[in-house]
């Protein structure tokens, strides 16, 4: 006998049952059993992907295994969706919240308008009371009188006219209680008189020097909990598409800051008539100043994919034996590198 032929393994005998492939799944029956030459063992060859098949006598699940790999992969896909869903509204959240700062500064101005011309329509209903009573006790017939800004004549005998703040009853001037100075949130939760949005807000906006004049510099304390949860869910991406390259993975925060944009628009329509003036505000800076953050996260959610897999390596390191770091080895292949070598 040859030495070749010593080294081949010996066909005793053949697989007369159904057996799956452990690898594939292909059905060994009929498939040649072998004696491995180094142990002694008895070993049967899949044809189809040349897995080694185990000739233990324990029932092999391999269809459950295959079930169960498809019910996590689709569970994954699942957390992956959910965890893109809260990525977008958490953008959103906080592009709201940075209108919602950005816009005090306006609010305080348009509550204070608001309330100058709130206070004139009460001395002006008080006002045309008084008149009434003064006629009714005249005998006098008059004119049901109205809280307008227009000069107002009582059957003739009383006239109330007001201009520019002023007040005057039959050319006396009334005086007025003086306004103390807006404090910083003072007017958030003041609803809107129906009406005063829609004649008077614009006129009050472009007085002040527009929106981009009064932005509140509050907003920037909004860019450090941004950059936290950019970097942080940057680098999740990052790890979690480990099949894709870097670029790729970066095309995933693009698509979340696209629709939150769109939605923070979407969302953003001033209603003037049924509000309170925080949300007013909001919503007037929210086209303003919501895009510009949404694309400061974007490219913040950049850096940590860019980062993500180096941070990954480095916690694997320090963390894991040389021998437990395998299963983790697409962390360096994915980006062309060799596993770390022992020191």
């Amino acid at each position: 006998m040859t030495e070749s032929n010593a080294q081949e393994p010996q066909h005793f005998n053949e697989i007369r049952a159904d057996r799956a492939c452990i690898g594939c799944g292909f059905n060994l029956y009929a498939q040649p059993v072998s004696k491995e030459e180094h142990y002694g063992l008895a070993i049967c060859t899949c044809p189809e992907c040349g897995t080694v098949a185990a000739l233990q006598s324990y029932p092999v699940m391999s269809h459950w295994v295959n079930r169960f790999r498809a019910l996590i992969a689709a569970i994954w896909i699942i957390v992956l969706l959910g965890i893109f869903i809260g990525y977008t509204m958490s953008i959103t959240g906080m592009a709201q919240g940075t209108a919602n700062l950005a816009g005090e500064k306006m609010g305080d101005i348009i509550g204070h308008e608001h309330h100058i011309w709130s206070q004139e329509q009460d001395r002006l209903r008080e006002l045309a009371k008084q008149a009434g009573q003064t006629a009714a006790q005249s005998a006098t017939p008059v004119a049901t009188p109205t809280a307008t800004p227009d000069p107002l004549s009582f059957g003739g005998t009383t006239t109330i006219v007001t201009s520019n703040g002023v007040t005057t009853v039959n050319g006396t001037i009334v005086p007025t209680t003086p306004l103390s100075p807006a404090q910083s949130g003072q007017y958030n939760w003041v609803w809107l008189t129906q009406g005063w949005g829609d004649a008077h807000l614009q006129q009050v906006i472009d007085d002040s020097g527009g929106l981009l004049a009064n932005i509140d510099r509050e907003f920037l304390v909004m860019l450090i909990p941004g950059t936290i949860v950019g970097t942080l869910f940057g680098i999740f991406w990052s790890i979690a598409l480990l099949g894709s390259t870097r670029r790729k993975a970066i095309i995933v925060p693009l698509v979340a800051c696209l629709i939150a944009c769109l939605l923070l628009i979407g969302m953003s329509r001033p209603d003037f008539n049924y509000t309170y003036i925080s949300g007013l505000t909001q919503d007037l800076y929210a086209p303003v100043i919501g895009p510009v953050f949404i694309a400061y996260m974007f490219l913040i959610s950049c850096f940590g994919v860019w980062i993500g897999r180096m941070v990954a390596r480095r916690i694997v390191v320090m963390a894991l034996p040389v021998r437990s770091r395998v299963p983790l080895s697409n962390l360096w292949i994915q980006d062309g590198l060799a596993l770390p070598k022992p020191k």
